[in-house]
């Protein structure tokens, strides 16, 4: 009699089951994928808010720097010296009368007084928004990333004589303020930016940069002028903190 043939069940796989394994495969696979779909949706939205942050930091900057000018002006008036401010250029400016005799570069008695009072509300103010040197204290800051890059002390001229001249006067009464200034307060020295570096400066544009067209002498006495013009940085990304 002839044997009987008997199908091994264990060594052969149904159809159905191959399809079963298939769906639970793509199941699975389905899922993973929603598990990364949300992981990156999640990493957006905080990347998003970091972003809106980082922004509205950024409008904040021309206001913290109007402020600062601001507290300048008022510290001046109180004294009795009046100055001129632009605070969508970040600029102080202070009129050659006010400094220095017409075509001088020596700083006048009252120039030197001014130069004094504006020394301490200079340090008075920028002490929050500097780094400032150890043993400094502040007085109560308010909480900002913003901070200061540069102070220039900028000399400028009206049209009148050669531009050699013109050139030589406003960078030496640009000199002569910054001395003065570090003169009647060492201590401004001592602030830094962010990057460990000095922040006043000194430039001389002559007759380069006029507010008013020389065509009057009222117009050239405000050309001649003095400038403190404030460079202000906003916070960079990593300044700003997320809450995880």
């Amino acid at each position: 009699m002839a044997a009987r043939r008997t199908r091994n069940r264990g060594s052969a796989e149904h159809p159905h089951d191959f399809f079963i394994s298939m769906t639970d495969m793509m199941v699975g696979m389905i899922f993973l994928f929603i598990i990364m779909l949300m992981f990156f949706a999640l990493k957006l939205e905080r990347t998003a808010t970091q972003g809106a942050g980082l922004i509205a930091s950024l409008t904040t900057t021309e206001e913290i720097r109007a402020h600062i000018l601001t507290e300048l002006g008022e510290d001046m008036a109180r004294k009795g010296i009046t100055v001129q401010l632009t605070a969508q250029d970040g600029v102080l400016s202070l009129p050659e009368n006010i400094l220095f005799d017409k075509g001088r570069a020596e700083l006048s008695r009252r120039g030197e007084e001014a130069i004094a009072i504006l020394a301490k509300s200079l340090y008075d103010n920028l002490l929050c928004y500097t780094t400032p040197a150890a043993g400094d204290t502040a007085k109560e800051c308010p909480e900002t990333m913003h901070s200061v890059e540069a102070v220039l002390i900028e000399g400028h001229t009206d049209s009148d004589g050669n531009d050699v001249a013109n050139w030589n006067l406003s960078v030496k009464r640009s000199f002569n303020a910054y001395q003065s200034l570090m003169g009647a307060n060492p201590e401004l020295s001592r602030l830094t930016n962010r990057n460990g570096q000095a922040i006043f400066s000194i430039a001389g544009y002559g007759k380069q940069r006029p507010i008013r067209s020389n065509d009057s002498d009222e117009n050239k006495h405000k050309n001649r002028r003095v400038d403190l013009r404030l460079i202000m940085v906003p916070p960079v990304a990593t300044d700003v903190r997320l809450t995880p």
